[in-house]
């Protein structure tokens, strides 16, 4: 449950992937705020409606903090609430803004109180970006349905491991000739690690088939001594799991000009709770 502290921290510039609407490449932001929540079993339909009012607040109080949402497709249940952030002064600046809106603190809690019915845990990630780990990330996440998220967990002190595998994997999509963009991002605070996520952004879902296209280009291009560079720098690695998210427009709060660009898809809203489902009141005093 986002309280109202945490509910600010979600109030940032900019959204997934993308700093200003004016850059001419949709550059990753220097850092990347998720707001993961977990989706309590059969309340799935119900969390979208809940949502809905957190950018109907926003936008009310005239507050430009556009952020994109997903939730898992393949993956425990969960939405992501992802937002760029220019500089970690940008979140003090962002909170001090929702909180000097007439109103909206109020709001934010209210709706987290609505909200906690569907929820079973919660968690906040800040992480960095590393240009030199990723690949062509001219990523414009408003034409994006689907994302991919690697996770990989490195074991303490192999952070090496996962930048000599990263950059071993860019060789690879170059020789391949594969137009295949991802954005790296290290997590600064809220997991443990060291982590790394990966996003590798589709327009849809066949697109994760690794039997056709980019995919199936980028594996005939693996010959044997690569695959043994690979297993060895994969001892460096704890862990490694894979998450397919689809976007949620009836969560999230999009730009203006995405809306303008594709009205059917951003314009979405959540289907109204039923009588019997509706979510949880407000306790008396807020």
């Amino acid at each position: 449950m986002r309280g109202s502290v945490v509910c600010s921290a979600v109030a940032l510039a900019a959204s997934l992937l993308r700093v200003s609407p004016a850059a001419a490449q949709h550059s990753p932001p220097p850092f990347l705020q998720i707001f993961q929540e977990e989706i309590k079993p059969g309340r799935a339909g119900l969390h979208p409606a809940a949502e809905a009012g957190w950018p109907r607040a926003f936008a009310k109080a005239k507050i430009d903090n556009y952020y994109i949402a997903m939730t898992t497709t393949y993956g425990p249940p969960e939405a992501w609430f992802c937002a760029g952030v220019r500089s970690i002064a940008d979140i003090e600046q962002q909170n001090q803004a929702v909180e000097k809106a007439p109103g909206l603190s109020k709001e934010l809690d209210r709706l987290s109180q609505a909200d906690a019915a569907n929820l079973s845990g919660y968690r906040a990630v800040l992480a960095r970006y590393h240009p030199e780990l990723s690949n062509s990330p001219d990523i414009d996440p408003a034409v994006m349905r689907v994302w991919e998220v690697l996770i990989f967990t490195v074991r303490p002190g192999h952070d090496g491991d996962f930048a000599e595998g990263a950059k071993l994997y860019q060789s690879v999509v170059k020789k391949a000739q594969a137009t295949l963009p991802w954005a790296t991002f290290e997590v600064m605070s809220g997991m443990p690690g060291p982590v790394y996520l990966v996003f590798v952004p589709h327009k849809t879902l066949a697109e994760i088939d690794p039997n056709t296209g980019a995919m199936a280009t980028v594996e005939k291009a693996v010959d044997e001594p690569t695959m043994k560079k690979f297993a060895a720098v994969s001892e460096g690695y704890s862990s490694v799991e894979s998450r397919i998210f689809a976007v949620s427009p009836e969560m999230s709060y999009p730009r203006p000009e995405w809306v303008q660009q594709d009205p059917k898809f951003w314009g979405r809203k959540p289907a109204k709770p039923t009588s019997q489902a509706k979510p949880a009141a407000p306790s008396s005093g807020q």
